[in-house]
């Protein structure tokens, strides 16, 4: 049997470990493994897997398990309040809140069943499709990486292990914790040009060795890779490997030899997993566009705010107004359009920049534009003033034939020519789960009722008096009608297909290079997985290249297997990277970083990995210099200063905040994946979440601001910042190269690594300490070597490498900064190394 095991999103690996993206055996090695073919199939003693029903529920879950393997569950919760909704989310549904609706009884209890495969599965119930609630009657719980904790059920005999009682050598072996499920990539994938990687999980410190055994082959040696407790997977790489091909798993311990009870046949099922090249490297750059330059005054929204007036200072209207700041910031606009982002191209450009993502462009009434009037036109002031009402008057939604392009469309237009002229690539918000109130067929279905043509188009509560869902409990925002394939309305399916094509091929010859690359998804878990999969199938039907990244917060495995999304955005990174670099009291060692980084690596396909959003902030998070500033909080919490957030420090970070941060973005730009820029980092912008996280933009130009002391550009971390997209721009294996952990010194404070391509070998080395670190490479760093980036010297980074006395193996490392080399085998004795 194929077993299988969910693995919880907040699981975190104890120890780290040497690992990488491809780690296996080369032809040679292959060829000169140890033992003889044996007889197809093995004739050793077959692992007895036994599901004896084992599950761990509390009082208010009901399990039962079905002969089919699967699990019946009934969920019940009893709240003494008024609720209009009640549903459970879960890993099982992906989080969607609305694919489980549970119905009130008699009794006042809500219920709800759902068929669940084993596993560990967290959930939550959802109340009036906005409060987010852990199970009261349950107290198994894991964190939930959002501040909160999920409730916890475990079903069947895998889920409910415990390492405890293993030991290597004593001859038993817990075959209920054997397992390959070779429909996910965390147990096998194809890579480009052929190469296979296979993996095995065995219960952690249980079994001595595992062998993969492929039919008229010689067992080959598995390698361990990962511990995520309580389990050790195991790896082997085969450069080659026919379809078809049968293999199993022999399992030794002690006297004690098992085989895997199935033999596998390899399939196409992970052959079709691609990525766009061009998104592997990529360094992104994140712009809300109202904040990040006014380039055109002519296209200014009414009352526009003096671009370097102090923040918190307000303007006459606003001060006229009798309103505190958090009630009128909201309402700021600034000005920022397409001819200012058109104007600083070349900045951009000499900042390191090829990709650009546009937080929403579409009409709306807010600076945010989260909340769209219309997904068929360019918000009239980032472009042309005053073109949208006139053409929105003549058109029906529902008949892209009468679609026209305004002014400000066509000017979208001429700034995608232009900027993929100058090597940009550029990606736009797709909004699909909700729009405004001011969308012409929200306004229709709020007039016209169940009359409304539109009116299945969004979840309505009930037509009289009129009330309906808005997101997260914002009624400026009312989504769209869900079921469990999506949207429910197939009108406004096709309504969101019809505006994709539009972006996507404007003019629509087939020829799509006049059209977006791609779109950064809001709140997709919001909305069932079967219409995403429809969706990215039209996405890559227009333009097999474009590129499609994910709002997802927590690990996402069911979105990056080749059926929804090529990425996401890494949030994990972001929050382990930031426990390591920035923490103090909650600080965590670079091995627990190096095991959370790793078990993404090994849970994702390859070709996910390398497109990975890396950030470390973004429009929804307080700015990372005040991040490291306000540290050891959980990633984007108690962050919100008109929340009246713990003690948060909101004014300017001091020199030491900043070391951080750019340690910080030195990792961003040497580790796997794509790397994304939040507007204004890279000139030492600071604040809060969100209003304060999106102050506009700082600009040399326009210095001096009004409050000079603090708003100002930060030259030395703009240079920093110059320098690592440099290095990652000159060092090809920084982007698709294999990686590798070389080391980790937990008691030094300090990680180092290798990216490998094609020959080519970089070590990258950081020390998060305030100390320097003087660290022992291991024996296979020898070579010959030449430094590229060194956070002690000006400039860090120099492209054709220096000598600096320094000798592998033991290295000195710069306190809160770091070393790169490349390995150079044409470099003389005399080179620094």
């Amino acid at each position: 049997m194929t077993m299988r095991y969910t693995f919880p999103a907040s699981a975190r690996v104890r120890f780290g470990l040497a690992i990488s993206i491809v780690c296996g055996l080369s032809c040679a090695q292959v060829a000169q493994a140890v033992g003889q073919v044996p007889p197809w199939p093995p004739t050793t003693p077959v692992a007895v897997v036994t599901e004896d029903g084992r599950a761990t529920a509390p009082p208010s879950v009901e399990v039962r398990q079905r002969s089919d393997g699967l699990w019946d569950i009934r969920f019940s919760l009893k709240l003494d309040r008024a609720l209009a909704s009640v549903s459970v989310a879960g890993t099982f549904n992906n989080w969607s809140r609305d694919a489980l609706p549970m119905s009130r009884g008699a009794d006042g209890i809500w219920r709800a069943e759902a068929a669940i495969t084993p596993g560990t599965v967290q959930y939550k119930f959802v109340l009036d499709g906005t409060v987010w609630l852990q199970d009261p009657r349950n107290s198994d719980a894991m964190d939930d990486n959002n501040g909160g904790s999920n409730s916890v059920l475990r079903l069947g005999a895998l889920a409910n292990l415990t390492a405890g009682t293993a030991a290597i050598g004593d001859g038993r072996i817990e075959a209920n914790a054997l397992g390959h499920e070779p429909a996910r990539v965390m147990f096998r994938q194809r890579l480009p040009g052929g190469a296979v990687v296979v993996r095995y999980r065995t219960l952690h410190g249980d079994v001595a060795s595992v062998e993969l055994l492929v039919r008229d082959g010689t067992p080959l040696p598995m390698a361990t890779v990962l511990r995520a407790d309580p389990f050790q997977f195991w790896e082997v790489s085969l450069p080659t490997l026919a379809e078809h091909t049968e293999y199993t798993f022999h399992v030794r311990d002690g006297a004690n030899v098992l085989r895997d009870p199935m033999i596998y046949r390899l399939e196409t099922d992970a052959a079709g997993i691609r990525t766009p090249d061009w998104a592997k490297h990529a360094i992104w750059y994140q712009i809300m566009p109202d904040r990040f330059r006014n380039g055109d005054k002519a296209n200014d929204p009414e009352r526009v705010m003096p671009w370097t007036s102090g923040w918190y200072e307000p303007q006459p209207s606003e001060a006229a107004s009798g309103k505190g700041f958090y009630e009128y910031v909201f309402d700021r606009l600034y000005g920022g359009d397409l001819q200012g982002v058109r104007a600083k191209l070349d900045y951009l450009k000499d900042l390191g920049i090829n990709a650009i993502y546009f937080t929403p462009v579409f009409q709306s009434p807010s600076l945010h534009r989260y909340d769209a009037t219309s997904f068929v036109h360019v918000e009239e002031y980032l472009g042309v003033k005053g073109d949208y009402a006139s053409a929105a008057a003549n058109e029906d939604l529902r008949d892209p034939a009468t679609w026209t392009w305004t002014g400000s469309d066509k000017l979208f237009l001429d700034f995608l020519k232009e900027a993929k002229a100058k090597g940009f690539r550029v990606i736009i918000d797709g909004v699909f789960n909700h729009v405004g109130t001011q969308h012409p067929a929200f306004i229709d279905v709020r007039n016209n009722g169940a009359a409304s043509p539109f009116a299945d188009w969004f979840a309505i509560k009930q037509f009289a008096p009129f009330e309906y869902e808005g997101w997260a409990g914002f009624g400026g925002m009312p989504v769209f009608r869900k079921n469990e394939n999506g949207l429910a309305s197939a009108a406004a399916k096709r309504h969101i297909f019809d505006i994709t094509r539009r972006w996507m091929d404007p003019d629509g010859d087939g020829d799509p290079s006049n059209g977006v690359d791609g779109w950064r998804l809001d709140v997709p878990n919001e909305i069932a997985l079967p219409f995403w999969t429809e969706w990215r199938a039209l996405v890559k039907s227009i333009n097999p290249d474009a590129y499609l990244v994910g709002e997802i917060w927590q690990r996402a495995d069911a979105w990056v297997d080749g059926k929804a999304f090529d990425a996401v955005m890494n949030y994990p990174f972001a929050e382990g990277a930031i426990a390591w670099i920035a923490n103090k009291t909650r600080k965590i060692t670079p091995s627990e970083l190096d095991a959370r980084l790793a078990e993404l690596r090994l849970a994702y396909p390859a070709e996910a990995t390398f497109v990975l959003q890396n950030l470390l902030d973004s429009h929804d998070t307080d700015r990372i210099a005040s991040m490291v500033l306000n540290a050891d909080r959980e990633y984007n919490r108690d962050n919100r200063t008109q929340d009246g957030a713990r003690a948060y420090d909101a004014s300017r970070p001091p020199e030491w905040a900043y070391r951080r941060v750019r340690l910080l973005a030195l990792l961003q730009m040497t580790y796997v994946g794509a790397p994304m820029i939040w507007y204004g980092d890279e000139v030492g912008m600071w604040g809060a979440s969100d209003p304060t996280n999106r102050k506009p933009m700082l600009w040399k130009d326009l210095e001096p601001y009004e409050q000079a002391e603090s708003d100002r550009v930060h030259d030395e971390q703009l240079a920093w910042y110059r320098a690592v997209t440099a290095l990652r721009n000159h060092c090809e294996a920084l982007r698709i190269g294999a990686f590798r952990t070389l080391l980790v010194d937990d008691e030094q404070d300090v990680w180092v690594f290798e990216r490998t391509l094609a020959g080519a070998r970089v070590i990258v080395a950081l020390n998060a300490s305030e100390r320097h670190a003087d660290v022992t490479l291991p024996s296979e760093a020898g070579g010959r070597w030449r430094e590229v980036f060194s956070s002690d010297v000006k400039p860090p980074f120099a492209p054709d490498g220096r000598a600096t006395g320094a000798r592998f193996p033991t290295v000195t490392i710069p306190s809160v900064g770091g070393r790169v080399w490349i390995e150079d085998q044409a470099a003389g004795e005399g080179s620094g190394k």
